[in-house]
């Protein structure tokens, strides 16, 4: 007999066998039990998670010739030809090569004959998306109403190229990927029936892997038993499936961490060398980093191997949380600019040495808070090449990290702290910072207050004349805001004082009158009426 693949052997034969999708299996077996089986159903999900293996589990405990039943046989005729794809009762289409509208009235003439052997006429579709929309249209009619003891179990992928009116008419359940602690026990279970020896790493790197497809496990595992033979280890998975070890993103972490470019360019030479896929090296990177964060956060991690946390737990020490974010950033933008590049080592090699100066960019929270407190002009420059480079101490907390940050990227020089003391002489200086602060206030009251008439600084009160009473009343009506505003602006208190200053009414008023001459200028045609009439003006009585 030829050999058959793990994920063919071990394919599930009962509800118990379909793993981490309790929620599904419960509710079917539940259905058969009570008798309550629908006409159509819609099985949705990842790729390798068990929708077209469930479906033949239905289909068995239907068909078995002790049901229905939850659990089916296996050892009758009926679930023997179903297990091995043969039943004429239990009819498997591919959708991707059956699309069309004919191969859906094809299958309508069927429908008219009943089930041979069985109780039910099952349809299992696959990859049901890929039907046209006008066959999914000649499907309609036939699945609101179906034949007695004609179930259509369909499977996909991509439930959103489904259309709504087929929905509508299904059970909808959808399927979860596996979690890896899930995988790594089934695989462990296997390996044992196979008499395989593998280690606890290579089951978790299999597993994430995998990516929550147990078929996916499956078909990895099988292809390191065909190169490990008995006995799989680290060393030799990793060189399978070409995957760098935890060991060397942690090395790079720590050259990022003392600023060794120099040291970044060496290793990623190496990983050129050794013909690495450069997106899958930046997405596993991505991916270390973001497990460093969780374990910054103290969040329990369940898909990486407890063995390996002590890896993470000493990097987590080293960083602030902001800083690997950053890093975190840069690495998605990478992998997005790799896409397509012609040169991604130079994109690589730019990203390593960025890595290496990111002490030296002000932190963006710490510039907004500076601006908000005045301590930060508009003409201070943001990012400042630091004049000696900061040493860092292991175990430096990410507070600290970032005060020292701020402390070197502005010179004492060069900082200008302009907290200036509220009065006379620098109140039209500030006056721009002030129409500033209004404006997050309120853009019209901004404007009221640069269309103010004076304006002078007397103590602790600002005293503002105003000659609109519209202007008038939209700042009084903000009078409180403005006043925190800029008491939080000069670190005192500081109050408004309003004067309404109303325009002088005018004491001579010049009426011009119009001549025959300045309407013929106006109005041309009606200048040609007046000359072709031999038109007058006349005063009014």
């Amino acid at each position: 007999m030829s050999y058959i693949v793990l994920a063919r052997k071990y394919r599930p034969q009962n509800f118990k066998e379909v793993y981490a999708q309790e929620h599904i299996t419960e509710i079917l077996q539940s259905a058969i039990a009570t008798n309550r089986i629908a006409h159509a159903y819609l099985f949705t999900g990842p790729r390798g998670v068990g929708k077209t293996s469930l479906a033949r589990i239905l289909a068995k405990s239907l068909n078995c010739v002790n049901g229905p039943t939850t659990t089916p046989c296996n050892a009758c005729s009926n679930c023997l030809e179903i297990t091995a794809g043969t039943s004429p009762d239990v009819i498997e289409i591919d959708g991707a090569s059956n699309t069309s509208v004919d191969d859906i009235r094809e299958l309508q003439r069927e429908l008219l004959y009943p089930a041979s052997s069985s109780n039910y006429k099952i349809y299992i579709i696959d990859e049901v998306h890929m039907l046209s929309k006008n066959a999914f249209n000649a499907l309609l009619k036939t699945l609101e109403e179906p034949p007695d003891n004609v179930i259509f179990i369909f499977a996909t992928t991509e439930p959103q190229k489904v259309l709504p009116t087929i929905i509508s008419r299904c059970q909808r359940y959808d399927f979860k990927r596996i979690p890896i602690e899930s995988i790594v026990q089934r695989l462990q279970e296997i390996s044992t029936l196979e008499g395989i020896k593998i280690d606890s790493e290579s089951l978790y790197l299999i597993a994430r892997k995998a990516d929550g497809g147990m078929r996916d496990a499956l078909s990895l595992m099988d292809q390191a038993i065909s190169y490990c033979l008995n006995n799989i280890t680290i060393d030799k998975v990793r060189q399978i499936f070409g995957l760098i070890p935890n060991q060397i993103y942690q090395k790079f972490l720590t050259l990022i961490y003392n600023k060794d470019a120099q040291g970044l360019i060496n290793e990623l030479h190496l990983i050129f060398e050794q013909g690495i896929d450069l997106q899958e090296f930046i997405a596993n990177m991505q991916e270390f980093v973001r497990i460093l964060i969780l374990r910054k956060l103290q969040v329990q991690i369940k898909d990486i191997n407890p063995d390996e946390l002590f890896l993470f737990d000493e990097l987590a020490e080293l960083f602030g949380q902001n800083k690997l974010l950053y890093i975190l950033s840069y690495l998605i933008t990478c992998r997005n600019d790799l896409r397509g590049s012609s040169n991604p080592y130079l994109i690589l090699e730019a990203l390593m040495i960025k890595l290496c100066k990111l002490d030296e960019m002000e932190d963006i929270t710490a510039i907004i808070s500076k601006l908000n407190s005045g301590i930060l002009t508009q003409s201070q420059p943001i990012i400042h090449p630091s004049s000696t480079p900061h040493q860092h101490t292991p175990g430096l907390s990410s507070s600290s990290e970032d005060t020292n940050r701020a402390t070197e990227t502005i010179p004492k020089e060069e900082s200008a702290v302009v907290k200036m003391e509220f009065n006379q002489d620098n109140l039209e200086q500030l006056w721009l910072r002030i129409i500033t602060r209004a404006k997050k206030i309120s853009q019209m009251c901004a404007l009221a207050l640069e269309a103010t008439a004076s304006r002078k600084a007397e103590g602790r009160k600002l005293c503002l004349t105003v000659e609109s009473n519209t202007n008038f009343q939209c700042i009084k009506s903000n009078r409180e805001a403005l006043e925190k505003s800029l008491s939080e602006l000069f670190n005192e208190p500081i109050s408004i004082s309003l004067q309404l200053q109303e325009a002088e009414p005018p004491t001579k008023v010049n009426i011009h009158h119009k001549t025959l001459e300045d309407i013929k200028q106006e109005n041309p045609e009606l200048a040609k009426f007046i000359e072709l009439t031999d038109s007058v003006l006349v005063k009014s009585q």
